[in-house]
Parts: C-alpha cells; structure tokens; sequence
C-alpha cells in the first residue's frame, strides 16, 4: 500500500463489518515503522468525511488491479 490507493477497513467482527461496509478512504500519508500506519481520509454512508491513523494489516485495498 502506498499514497494515493483507496482502501477498505479489515473489519474483525461481523459487528463492525455492517459499521465500516460503506467507508472508502484514500492513503494520504505514511508513519514508518514496525505497524506501518497510513492516515487514512474516509467518506462513508453519512456522507461524512474523516481523517485517521490505521495500520496496514487492519486496512485492505480497493483498488487490487493496479
């Protein structure tokens, strides 16, 4: 993953799948080290917009065939 890619949130239960199903976010910066976070800007189902910090392996890509 890198800077301009959209990205879904891995969501770890079924509960929070139904929550996160409708949020699309754009990589708009990198934080290095061991949990390689990306700050995240979302839109989601309340046509709301948010910033915020995710690790990589919580985060899965929208966009898979580039």
């Amino acid at each position: 993953m890198k800077i301009g890619d959209l990205v879904r949130y891995r969501a770890a239960s079924s509960e929070t799948t139904f929550y996160h199903n409708d949020w699309l976010g754009l990589i708009v910066r990198e934080i290095p080290g061991t949990d390689e976070i990306k700050v995240i800007e979302w839109t989601h189902r309340n046509k709301g917009r948010d910033r915020g910090s995710y690790r990589a392996r919580d985060l899965v890509l929208a966009n898979e065939d580039r």
